[in-house]
């Protein structure tokens, strides 16, 4: 099983950060899979075609060769299939992705499928990626408008992190503000039990670097505070990945 599912607030940018800080030696593509519709496209400036519902009507055996001659470089380096930017067409796609995709994803070895789900469903069976997912990261934004607000944001966070309880599930929390990553992982332990919880900053240079803006220069994006925390992350990540599946993968035909 090579899927991790990304979801939870700023789920697509999540995504692609951590498609920027995963290693070199681990080959990953990104897959839009937003039910809701994709931003992908529009951030990179690729044509609409061809999108994830290119790819899962087209899709015969699921081979990644075939797979892969429907990805696309963005401006980024990151190889990805965006999802359709309307929310009707997207959700159909999203469904369609479930009699072949999917499964194939799942079933390779390599490269790992970093795919973003939008927000989390109601339970793992509403999104094919995520009931077939290695890892599932669930991304959380702190509310900033007080901490009352915040906690109660806190509380639903809680709820979406048991999506699952056969997968590992790592939390992220974006923003170190009005409670510190020690204060939510020591709440999360008692909500949901221990699970890896890293933090992300607000970094507004580079998220908007990771969606298209261009004039920033690869060494200063890798400097950046997201860049930094996205290799923390991917790091652990595929850790988790890989103590779950163990030896099982199959080496891609």
């Amino acid at each position: 099983m090579a899927v991790v599912a990304v979801a939870g607030d700023a789920s697509t940018t999540t995504t692609v950060a951590l498609a920027a800080g995963w290693p070199a030696d681990d080959e990953m593509f990104v897959l839009e899979a937003d039910p809701s519709g994709g931003d992908m496209a529009a951030w990179f400036d690729m044509p609409v075609q061809p999108s994830l519902s290119t790819v899962v009507t087209r899709l015969v055996d699921g081979d990644w060769p075939e797979i892969e001659r429907h990805t696309r470089l963005a401006t980024t380096g990151t190889r990805l299939i965006p999802a359709p930017a309307r929310a009707v067409e997207a959700a159909q796609a999203v469904a369609e992705s479930n009699r072949v995709l999917v499964p194939a994803l799942a079933a390779l070895r390599s490269p790992t499928a970093l795919v973003d789900v939008g927000m989390p469903p109601v339970s793992p069976a509403g999104h094919p990626a995520v009931a077939s997912a290695a890892v599932i990261v669930v991304v959380h934004r702190q509310a900033t408008q007080s901490a009352a607000a915040a906690a109660v944001r806190l509380e639903r966070f809680g709820d979406q992190l048991a999506l699952s309880s056969s997968v590992p599930v790592v939390a992220v929390v974006v923003g170190g503000r009005p409670f510190d990553l020690t204060e939510i992982s020591r709440f999360l332990a008692g909500t949901v039990g221990e699970l890896p919880v890293v933090g992300l900053p607000v970094d507004d240079l580079a998220a908007a670097v990771l969606a298209g803006r261009q004039g920033v220069s690869a060494r200063r994006l890798a400097r950046l505070p997201l860049l930094r925390a996205a290799r923390e992350l991917a790091g652990v990540v595929r850790q988790a990945r890989d103590e779950h599946i163990g030896s099982s993968w199959r080496v891609p035909r």
